[in-house]
């Protein structure tokens, strides 16, 4: 039991150490249809990897490809609408040569106007 316990903490940290998203702030207020966010997406992981961005349940096919450590900006449009405060789940998939992908997200919140 114990043994199982330690091998799944060793999994979840080393997913959590996959990719790392980097926020200046969460919650936005919007004027129009669209919003664009930003956000930093950093590499954790000690190889190079590629990167595909999903929004809610919507799945982008652009890879993107960082080395170790490297981080690169994203800017994301989202829709909100009219008079409505919207949330948004952003994840990020890594996926390398190993049988594994790792995804992590981030929660944001949108006030329009």
């Amino acid at each position: 039991m114990i043994r199982k316990v330690i091998i799944l903490t060793m999994l979840i940290s080393g997913s959590a150490s996959a990719n790392l998203h980097i926020w200046k702030e969460r919650e936005f207020t919007a004027y129009t249809d669209m919003t664009e966010v930003q956000f930093l997406l950093k590499n954790k992981y000690n190889k190079k990897a590629d990167y595909y961005l999903r929004i809610d349940d919507k799945t982008f096919n652009s890879k993107i490809t960082l080395d170790p450590q490297q981080e690169v900006s994203l800017n994301v449009r989202v829709k909100t609408p009219a008079g409505q405060i919207s949330k948004k789940k952003i994840c990020t998939r890594m996926v390398n040569n190993t049988p594994n992908s790792y995804e992590v997200c981030s929660n944001i919140r949108l006030k329009r106007y």
